[in-house]
């Protein structure tokens, strides 16, 4: 296939065009500004389009390619303006759907976030209806940001009820990093560890989900939504003694245990990702 990437300069967007070059897979590597040609991968070229705001660049970009994968967002609202974050985002987000539509091309990833339900950067206290959080949980957003990813997931389902055939596949991804640096993020930051529900996912992980969302779209219709999310907590400091239904009890009282999460076993389910996608986070560190 011939794949177009947004963000492509990204944590990300740099492991899907290595792991999309590895598998044979021609790219295009697109950036909201002009970037040097990459001569170290194979079969890429490099193209300039701001999704946010020029849809017509957005279509030139997505030219002849077979399939997208649309990382392109503001990453986080720290520290900006609540109405740029959810503007730039929600804009980038149809603005990829609606042009790959527009161009026929009916593979397409969509980089949600599980910050979709509410999570870390919520204005108001968390509230979960029951762990592990599977993709039917309820969306509680508080912010821009979560505010954003449930607008975009939206559109998904819109846009791919007006162009039959589309599938998207909207992934809730949880904190790309490796084990250890998300381990020194949370030992630094309790609150955000409880908050995020423990949760990481590696980045060649979170690369291997984005091209088997593409790869393997014949095996769900219209758009789905799949966590993207290590099966296996990442706790820290004296929170690691406990058990999950100790930590639940200390943190999350009226939250309901539904299914399970004995031993080392996260707060985020990954079984729908699994079965239907063949995704497995593979990595421990």
């Amino acid at each position: 296939m011939k794949i177009a990437i947004t963000g492509a300069r990204g944590t990300v967007g740099q492991e899907v065009v290595r792991l999309c070059a590895n598998q044979g897979h021609a790219t295009v590597q697109i950036n909201r500004t002009p970037e040097d040609p990459d001569p170290s991968t194979p079969k890429t070229e490099m193209r300039t389009a701001d999704a946010a705001s020029d849809y017509d660049a957005v279509l030139k970009a997505f030219a002849g390619c077979d399939a997208v994968i649309h990382l392109a967002a503001i990453p986080d609202p720290v520290d900006k303006d609540d109405h740029k974050v959810h503007s730039n985002n929600v804009c980038a987000a149809f603005n990829g759907m609606r042009a790959a539509a527009e161009l026929g091309i009916q593979k397409f990833c969509y980089a949600s976030s599980v910050n979709a339900i509410g999570l870390v950067y919520s204005n108001q206290p968390l509230e979960f209806d029951y762990f592990p959080i599977d993709e039917e949980i309820t969306q509680k957003p508080t912010d821009a940001y979560a505010l954003a990813k449930e607008e975009a997931e939206m559109q998904a389902r819109a846009i791919a009820r007006w162009f039959p055939g589309m599938k998207i596949a909207c992934l809730r991804i949880h904190q790309v990093a490796p084990k250890k640096e998300v381990e020194e993020d949370y030992a630094g930051n309790n609150e955000k560890a409880v908050k995020q529900l423990w949760g990481w996912v590696h980045p060649q992980a979170t690369a291997r989900a984005c091209l088997a969302a593409v790869q393997n779209a014949d095996k769900f219709e219209g758009a789905e939504i799949f966590n993207v999310v290590s099966p296996e907590r990442c706790v820290v400091g004296e929170d690691a003694k406990l058990s999950n239904e100790e930590l639940v009890k200390k943190y999350w009282p009226g939250t309901k245990i539904k299914g399970d999460i004995s031993g080392n076993k996260g707060f985020w389910s990954v079984e729908k990702i699994e079965r239907v996608l063949g995704w497995k986070h593979e990595e421990k560190e």
